[in-house]
């Protein structure tokens, strides 16, 4: 299991919608702005949200997408 396994799935869900979010303004506004003959430029991070959905995603899909209600176990470790 990921770095996201102490979520509830509800959780996990809304993560995953505020980074698609995310990923989306990032990827639809502008990358850059000037005004009175200075300007910046915005980095666009894109590759580090779209590592983090795809966790989540693996995360949601090893819980069953939340679909059975049941619990995940996690690995037994023999000592």
């Amino acid at each position: 299991m990921g770095i996201y396994r102490h979520l509830t799935v509800a959780e996990l869900q809304a993560m995953r919608t505020r980074l698609m979010a995310s990923l989306q303004d990032r990827l639809a506004s502008p990358t850059s702005a000037a005004h009175n003959g200075r300007s910046v430029q915005y980095q666009q991070n894109v590759a580090e949200i779209r590592k983090e959905i795809a966790a989540l995603s693996e995360e949601l899909e090893a819980r069953g997408a939340g679909v059975s209600g049941g619990a995940v176990r996690g690995p037994i470790y023999i000592v």
